[in-house]
């Protein structure tokens, strides 16, 4: 198993659906709503939380952490902190990804889900949700989904910005520690002239 950052846009679910609470037989495990919450305040980030895992299959990446998965892609994160493993290393690959197979036309090859909301709170819209395959009870108004639609793209924006800036200082960090050839080859023939009158002040003196 490996670390490495991965575009959640291009990273498949194993599953058909998934469900917009953590545990149906408690309210204390919290919900997908809640995660979006925690993400979108800032209070959290992917590295915050238990990595979601993934390995790969057939020439892409499949997850098995669902719920967070489509946490991640609704909010439109882009790249994030993934843990890499092989197919054969874990069995809940093959298990969960057999699970999914007979909807995968549904399901563009595994890059929607169904959404099945067991709780009564309203939830937003999304283009991660695969309407035939999903179940609501309730959704948000016109006004909440305005709302929460403004401030993925305010997060979407953010996180854009800093990785801007992180490129920006690494880049800078680089530069200053480099000088360019033709400085070098200038200082090498300074410190060769001035050997050379130093030679030649010998001789004559």
């Amino acid at each position: 198993m490996v670390t490495r950052l991965m575009d959640v846009g291009e990273i498949r679910f194993t599953q058909e659906h998934v469900y917009d609470t953590f545990n149906a037989n408690s309210e204390r495990a919290g919900s997908v709503l809640d995660l979006m919450e925690s993400i979108l305040s800032g209070a959290k980030t992917p590295w915050d939380i238990p990595l979601i895992r993934v390995a790969a299959k057939k020439g892409a990446y499949w997850c098995v952490d669902n719920r967070r998965l489509f946490t991640y892609k609704h909010l439109q994160l882009g790249k994030i902190p993934v843990q890499v493993f092989s197919w054969k290393e874990n069995r809940e690959f093959e298990l969960k990804y057999r699970n999914g197979l007979p909807f995968r036309r549904q399901t563009a090859n595994g890059l929607r889900a169904g959404l099945i909301q067991r709780s009564p709170e309203p939830f937003p819209r999304s283009p991660v949700a695969e309407a035939s395959l999903s179940k609501f009870q309730k959704l948000f108004t016109p006004k909440q989904q305005r709302k929460h639609d403004a401030r993925i793209a305010a997060l979407k924006l953010a996180r854009e910005q800093e990785t801007r800036e992180r490129h920006r200082k690494q880049a800078a960090g680089v530069a200053s520690h480099q000088r360019p050839a033709s400085e070098e080859e200038a200082e090498e023939g300074t410190q060769c002239l001035e050997a050379q009158v130093e030679g030649s002040e010998g001789l004559t003196g």
